[in-house]
């Protein structure tokens, strides 16, 4: 299998319903499942729904790596550990 070069991402179907205008299932650069996520986030702040911007359990990703933290980092209590 090809690894891309690119982060890429895609919604797991079992969460699609949390996540209207993102096809589950796909590989997207994760860029654009990103921008996608902030602008609905920005959408929800002006409705005063305040949210995590996404879990991201509800999600896999693939390709380009991302460099590691360093230990003493600062990270929310929920993300997974690196």
């Amino acid at each position: 299998m090809h690894e891309p070069s690119i982060r890429e991402t895609r919604l797991r179907p079992q969460y699609a319903d949390e996540y209207p205008g993102i096809i589950p299932g796909v590989w997207l650069p994760a860029a654009e499942i990103a921008r996608k996520l902030v602008e609905r986030n920005h959408a929800r702040r002006r409705q005063q729904r305040y949210t995590r911007t996404f879990d991201p359990r509800h999600f896999e990703f693939r390709g380009a790596e991302l460099p590691a933290r360093a230990p003493a980092s600062r990270t929310r209590a929920t993300d997974a550990p690196r």
